[in-house]
């Protein structure tokens, strides 16, 4: 009954989203609220613009994974800020306060965890999707519009379940069930991750048979869910599926936990066969290819970083749309530059990225000389990362200049009371930023969500399980590192040693993923669904300590700019909230918490 009241309440809140709800009195009564929330949905559903606008203020919560001021908008917490999802990993620090100090620490509880309010924001678009899905037939709205509308609620009700599945395993699936009547019981407990994955799947069916793909959608429509975005929400949550930590070996012999959070409790090679299939999918609709255009004297991987700066390409399946400005940049870049810093590339992720010959640094032949480590790197470590002498547009010089990191490193200058703000790491971000042509100005851009390069990598992942490195995965890989400005040498493989080992070639397709998709929100979970963040998140957080020689020269030394802590198991999946978990006895929590 808990359970019905909070949904209610959800709702209401969803609806108060739109200007009309803020004057609405606070009422105590349960019936109250009833009333005027039925008051209210028929405003909304009598009117085109505003049915319209219930829809669209879904759209606000699908990109928490990648914009760098998730946590305040999801919770408007002020003072609970990081940048994104990647300040939850071994990749970055950020100014380093709870959640994230907490949960890096392995200090968390299920009182205070970072997702706790994504579990209600979800739930609260769930429902709405499930109102706009029921209500929407007594809009003014034309038949046409009332269905594709309905497909869009459809998917986004998808992709909030397939993000609360992505951070909590199996959770409870409502179906179309709005819960407004008190006197219908309901059993207030979790389901399957399986049940789950396939509910999630069979939904991003349904709504793409409802909506055009993207090349018979209105331009001005750009960015509003189509066909092709529902067939790779089905694709993502299928790789995930068949990934280690859901495909045999679970984390927990509990009859009744490991259920909620694994596929199948022994190893089926037939999900990565429907993962393969569904990546394939995507593939074949031939909307979407990799971004890569050249200019005159462009340098290496151009293409890779103008992807980020142009609005609508053809690689951003799901784009998360925005405004122009230059937030991103603000946030990214250091004071010294126009912005505040506030997140820091660790060392960690820094050494992930190999060389410009396509070799990891400690691969013989890579030429890579630890006295100038930034010297000769894949160009998209220059893209994604600003490090000591990196050229950036300087404001005072108005030109622009190579950056002395060494001079704002925590630490070294106290007394100008920003020492906060400073790089705990030795690194500033700069990946999706416009930073190399002089002063940032506004861009009209957006954000990633969903783009091609994930269906390429997925599918590559999967048939390289099934049938190892085959040509056409070493293909994929190859092209992937192509467009990122890797020189393809003289045999023309782009630093991939021939006759790889699926172990090997496993390796590889995951540091492509580390290094392509950095400060896009995947590395938090793709450590989890690989189960390594039992390795690569419970080591030392690692920055470079720069200092300047009198001759001129730099020395550098890598330090330890944060421990982290990674508690097995526990923490390869959020623990339910707290208050959640009270609610019902049948309401089980997660392993470990």
């Amino acid at each position: 009954m808990k359970m019905i009241k909070q949904l209610t309440k959800y709702t209401a809140t969803g609806i108060a989203s739109l200007a009309m709800f803020v004057a609405c009195k606070k009422s105590d009564s349960f019936l109250d609220k009833r009333q005027t929330e039925s008051l209210n949905e028929q405003v909304v559903f009598s009117d085109s613009a505003k049915t319209l606008s219930f829809l669209t203020d879904m759209y606000a919560y699908t990109g928490q994974d990648l914009i760098h001021n998730r946590y305040t908008l999801i919770t408007s917490a002020v003072g609970n800020d990081y940048a994104c999802m990647e300040d939850m990993t071994s990749h970055s620090i950020s100014f380093y306060g709870d959640p994230q100090q907490s949960f890096i620490t392995g200090a968390s509880t299920a009182k205070n965890y970072f997702s706790n309010n994504y579990y209600k924001t979800y739930y609260l678009k769930i429902r709405a999707a499930n109102q706009y899905m029921k209500k929407v037939k007594q809009s003014p709205l034309s038949p046409a519009m009332q269905t594709r509308t309905a497909g869009e609620a459809r998917f986004l009700r998808a992709y909030f379940y397939s993000a609360l599945v992505r951070h909590f395993g199996g959770v409870m699936l409502v179906g179309d069930t709005i819960f407004s009547d008190l006197s219908t019981p309901i059993d207030y407990k979790r389901n399957t991750y399986k049940a789950c994955i396939d509910y999630i799947a069979d939904e991003c069916d349904k709504a793409a048979a409802d909506l055009p793909p993207l090349e018979q959608q209105n331009p001005a429509d750009y960015g509003r869910i189509n066909k092709g975005m529902c067939l790779a929400l089905k694709a993502r949550m299928l790789v995930a599926a068949a990934s280690p930590l859901y495909n045999g070996n679970p984390i927990t012999t509990d009859p009744a936990l490991q259920p909620l959070v694994s596929y199948s409790a022994t190893y089926d090679e037939s999900l990565w066969r429907k993962a393969a299939d569904a990546c394939k999918a995507v593939m074949n609709l031939g909307t979407y290819q990799l971004f890569d255009i050249q200019t005159t004297g462009s340098r290496p991987g151009y293409g890779w970083w103008k992807m980020f700066l142009t609005r609508k390409n053809v690689e951003y399946i799901m784009p998360y749309m925005l405004v122009g400005g230059t937030s991103l940049e603000g946030a990214w870049f250091p004071i010294s530059r126009g912005g505040s810093g506030w997140s820091t590339p660790t060392q960690n992720l820094v050494d992930a990225f190999g060389m410009a010959n396509g070799k990891a640094t400690s691969s013989p032949g890579s030429g890579y000389d630890p006295n100038f480590p930034y010297a000769n790197r894949d160009p998209r470590f220059y893209n994604t990362i600003i490090y000591n002498q990196a050229i950036l547009y300087n404001n005072s010089t108005k030109k622009m200049d190579p950056i002395d990191i060494y001079k704002t490193w925590q630490g070294v200058l106290t007394s100008d009371g920003l020492q906060q703000y400073k790089t705990k790491t030795g690194y500033y971000s700069r990946k999706m930023a416009n930073d190399s042509t002089g002063a940032y100005t506004s861009q009209n851009r957006v954000y990633p969500v969903i783009r091609y390069t994930e269906m390429l990598m997925g599918y590559a992942e999967a048939m390289n399980e099934i049938s190892g490195p085959t040509a056409e995965v070493y293909q994929i890989v190859k092209d992937i590192r192509k467009r990122a400005g890797i020189l393809p040498g003289t045999d023309g493989m782009y630093g991939l040693d021939a006759g790889l080992s699926k172990e090997a070639m496993r390796g590889v397709i995951r540091n492509e993923y580390e290094v392509e998709f950095a400060y896009e929100g995947h590395w938090y979970y793709d450590t989890r669904r690989w189960k390594t963040a039992e390795v690569t998140e419970n080591r030392a957080m690692q920055g470079m300590m720069v200092t300047k020689q009198q001759d001129g020269t730099f020395t550098y030394q890598a330090i330890t700019a944060l421990s982290a802590v990674f508690l097995y198991p526990k923490m390869y999946f959020c623990p339910l909230p707290f208050d959640e978990v009270n609610k019902s006895r049948d309401l089980l929590q997660n392993p470990g918490w």
